[in-house]
C-alpha cells in the first residue's frame, strides 16, 4: 500500500511538472511565435495527456479478477500505452510538422523575443536531462543482464518504463534540436531555422510513435517471458527426472504477471509422488522469478522407472 501511494505521489509530481512546462512554453510561444516553442508546447501537452491515460490504465489493471476477466485486467496498461503511442504521439507529431511547415512557407513568419525563447528552452533542457538520468537509473536497475539499451527496451514487458524512458529520451532530442534551431535563427536572423527545428521535433515525435506502437502492439496481443526469464524456467525444467518437455508456453498477463503452461514427461523414483515433484518445480520457478507473480499450470505423464 505504501509503495502504491508513493507511485501515485510521484505521478502527481510528474504531471504537475508537465503542466507547469506546458504553461511556460505556451506563454513563450504566444509571445514569440516560435515554431520550436510551439512544438515543445505540443510535446508538453502530450506528456500531460500521457500521464492521465497511464493513470487510467493502471487503475483498470488493478481491478483484479472477475467472471468476465478471469486473469484480471492487467493488460489494460498495454492498451492505454498503445493509445498514447498511436493517437497522442502520432497526432501530436503530425500537428507539429504541419504547423511548422506552415511557418516555413509563410514569408512573414518572424520570431520575436528570441532571448525569452532560448531561456525557456534551456530550462526545458535541464528538466529533460534530469528526467533521462532518472529513467536511465531505473533502466540500469532492471537491466540485470547488461543488455544493449535497444535490446533491453524490446525485451522489457514494463510498458510504463518503456513509454516513460522513450518519451524522455525523444523529448531530450527534441529540445536539443529546438535550441539549435533558435540559436541559428538568432545568429543568422533567418526564421527558417526555427521552422526547420519545429519540423524535425515533430518528426522525432512521429518516430517515437512508430517505435512505441510496434512494441505495444506486440505486448497487447501477448508476449511470452523475456529471454532471460525463459532461460531460467528451462534451467529448472532441465531436472533429470523430466525426460521430455512436450509443450512449454508463457504469456505476460501484465508487466508483473506471468502465465506458464507446460506438459512434461516424468521418470520418477518409485517412492516419489508426481504431484509433490510438480509442486517443487513450481516453487523453484517462482523463486527464480521473484519480481513476477507467476501462475503455473503443469500437466505431467509418468513413465515407468
Amino acid at each position: 500500500m505504501m509503495e502504491k501511494q508513493q507511485e501515485q505521489k510521484a505521478r502527481r509530481i510528474v504531471l504537475l511538472t508537465h503542466v507547469l512546462g506546458l504553461i511556460m512554453k505556451a506563454i513563450g510561444y504566444f509571445l514569440s511565435g516560435s515554431a520550436v516553442l510551439m512544438n515543445e508546447s505540443i510535446h508538453s501537452m502530450i506528456d500531460c495527456i500521457n500521464q492521465g491515460l497511464l493513470a487510467i490504465g493502471e487503475n483498470r489493471a488493478q481491478r483484479g479478477r472477475s467472471e468476465l476477466h478471469q486473469f484480471g485486467e492487467g493488460r489494460a496498461t498495454y492498451f492505454f500505452s498503445t493509445v498514447v503511442a498511436m493517437t497522442v504521439f502520432l497526432g501530436g507529431g503530425i500537428l507539429a510538422v504541419v504547423e511548422a511547415s506552415r511557418d516555413l512557407l509563410d514569408p512573414t513568419h518572424e520570431v520575436e523575443q528570441i532571448q525569452l525563447v532560448a531561456a525557456i528552452l534551456f530550462v526545458s533542457l535541464f528538466i529533460e536531462v534530469t528526467a533521462v538520468q532518472e529513467g536511465w537509473q531505473e533502466v540500469k536497475e532492471q537491466n540485470k543482464q547488461k543488455q544493449p539499451l535497444v535490446r533491453f527496451l524490446k525485451e522489457s514487458r514494463d510498458s510504463d518504463l518503456l513509454l516513460g524512458f522513450t518519451e524522455n529520451l525523444f523529448a531530450l532530442g527534441s529540445v536539443t534540436i529546438a535550441i539549435a534551431g533558435i540559436l541559428l535563427t538568432a545568429l543568422t536572423n533567418n526564421p527558417i531555422f526555427d521552422s526547420l527545428g519545429g519540423i524535425l521535433g515533430g518528426l522525432l515525435l512521429i518516430a517515437a510513435a512508430v517505435f512505441l506502437a510496434k512494441e505495444f502492439y506486440s505486448l497487447l496481443i501477448g508476449e511470452g517471458a523475456s529471454t532471460s526469464d525463459l532461460m531460467a524456467i528451462k534451467q529448472i525444467l532441465a531436472d533429470p527426472a523430466i525426460i521430455q518437455i512436450k509443450d512449454l508456453r508463457t504469456l505476460h498477463l501484465s508487466p508483473e504477471e506471468l502465465l506458464i503452461v507446460a506438459d512434461l514427461t516424468l521418470k520418477l523414483a518409485p517412492d516419489e509422488e508426481p504431484s509433490s515433484f510438480i509442486d517443487t518445480i513450481e516453487q523453484q520457478i517462482k523463486q527464480a522469478l521473484p519480481e513476477l507473480r507467476v501462475y503455473c499450470y503443469i500437466e505431467s505423464e509418468e513413465v515407468a522407472s
